[in-house]
């Protein structure tokens, strides 16, 4: 990258022209009908760093490793999104506002704080006393499932993704709490990044805003019912929501009553990516009947039939690799947001304070020169490359990277190789799979598939859909 410092980035950085009157209008629009081909069309036309919004809140587009890194690495000048930079009228002391003040979300000394004391808790050699109840939980699952079935397995993953994160962070009955939680919360996400709700920031009955504001109040009140649960049993365990609570009740000027409520929504963090993570990896290995044999073969050789043990889970690399080219395809975000707190550089342009800065794990990740053939699913390329965090962004990067990955690729581990080797899921004959989603890629119709035996022929069945816009099926030549 050159060194010589653009002063004009708004003429300099290349990008869309904006209409006389309809401005970005035309964009976003796309955005919300279209964000992948968006995206693609956006990085194909203007390369690795693309302006969207000059003027007021003005707004970049960043994809190269190199940049992800620049903004990742430095929080103190780049922080995380929240409603306080959103050029939107949220009503202040709101349960939108509250249950919207999670970690995530959170920046500086608070963010640093919450961190510092919830990090042991998601530490690889703690997560592991999950282990056995995560065992229970998918056999469950498992057990409901019958021979020559037809099941979504969009919606029966994500109720097991929710299921296993119900215990380590709520500590409540996994089958009987979480999915109120759960289901309240991605109702208030897809209403919160509709660009409609942007566009029409209005209190007013049938409007997307005013959906979205009695839709947190509805969570909020599923939050504190499930701290009341927990609080009541009197005795504290291991889970997230009693170390916090006990911080509360000890420190309350650490963690406030408002606190507690906005970490506990860390539960999403739990189960969203994963149910995705789950679905499109059966889906993925379903269709490519080579890597599928790899990780079944994998899974005879050393489990044998039986669940996993801690130990046995970090052994199993072609598993592995398969997920993680599920996460690489199909990120739990397209993207994601900061905003400069600073005047700051960017390779060759001078950019100001106030600025949003957008970057797509979507995109970093089909960048050829880091993971060629980027539209195959290869699990086996996971074997020779070691990429940074910077470019392979599913756990973000820098000091805010995830805090709960380990978690997260332990309950992966046990819950995938637990259904592989006792089911063979096969889509459903004339089964149309199409996406959506603004920043997160889902089965519109679900995913329909079809469960038999375990020593039932592997097969791959011919299906129509936008879905072969993510993913190239042709097999190789």
């Amino acid at each position: 990258m050159t060194t010589t410092i653009a002063t004009r980035w708004d003429k300099d950085i290349p990008g869309p022209s904006l209409l006389p009157i309809l401005g970005e209008l035309p964009m976003l629009l796309r955005f919300a009908f279209n964000p992948l081909a968006a995206l693609e069309g956006l990085h194909d036309t203007y390369g690795d760093i693309v302006r969207i919004k000059s003027g007021k809140d003005p707004a970049i587009i960043v994809f190269h490793p190199a940049y992800n890194r620049e903004i990742l690495r430095d929080p103190s000048i780049f922080h995380s999104y929240n409603l306080d930079f959103l050029p939107i009228p949220f009503p202040r002391n709101s349960s939108l506002g509250r249950v919207m003040n999670s970690m995530p979300f959170l920046n500086g000394e608070k963010h640093n704080d919450h961190r510092t004391y919830l990090l042991p808790y998601f530490h690889r050699n703690f997560v592991t006393r999950f282990h056995d109840t995560c065992v229970d939980v998918t056999k469950k699952k498992l057990d409901s499932w019958k021979d020559g079935q037809e099941v979504d397995l969009r919606s029966e993953m994500e109720q097991l993704a929710m299921w296993l994160a119900t215990k380590p962070i709520l500590g409540l009955d996994p089958e009987k709490d979480g999915e109120t939680i759960g289901r309240q919360l991605e109702h208030s996400m897809k209403l919160l990044f509709s660009p409609f709700t942007l566009l029409l920031p209005y209190n007013i009955p049938g409007l997307p805003f005013h959906r979205l504001l009695k839709s947190a109040e509805r969570l909020e009140h599923a939050v504190r019912e499930a701290i009341e649960r927990r609080t009541a049993r009197g005795s504290y365990g291991e889970d997230i929501l009693s170390a916090l609570i006990q911080l509360h009740e000890q420190h309350p000027e650490r963690v406030s009553e408002a606190d507690l409520v906005s970490q506990t929504i860390m539960f999403r963090g739990g189960y969203s990516p994963n149910g995705m993570t789950l679905y499109w990896t059966i889906f993925l290995l379903s269709q490519h009947a080579e890597a599928l044999k790899n990780v079944l073969d994998e899974l005879a050789q050393v489990l044998r039939g039986e669940s996993p043990t801690p130990e046995q889970l970090e052994i199993l690399p072609q598993l592995e690799g398969a997920i993680k080219e599920a996460m690489r395809l199909f990120p739990a975000g397209i993207l994601t947001a900061r905003y400069s707190m600073e005047p700051f550089e960017l390779g060759p342009y001078r950019l100001p304070k106030g600025m949003w800065i957008l970057l797509s794990a979507y995109i970093t990740q089909r960048i050829p020169e880091i993971f060629p053939d980027p539209y195959r699913f290869l699990p086996g390329r996971w074997s020779s490359i070691h990429p940074s965090a910077y470019e392979f962004m599913v756990f973000s990067a820098g000091p805010r990277y995830c805090i709960g990955s380990s978690l997260a690729m332990m309950q992966l581990k046990i819950a995938l190789s637990m259904i592989l080797q006792r089911y063979t899921l096969t889509l459903k004959p004339g089964a149309v799979v199409d996406c959506e989603g603004l920043n997160a890629i889902r089965p519109k119709n679900g995913l329909p598939m079809l469960v038999n035996s375990y020593n039932s022929p592997s097969r791959n069945v011919p299906f129509k859909g936008n879905v072969h816009k993510i993913v190239d099926f042709n097999p190789s030549i």
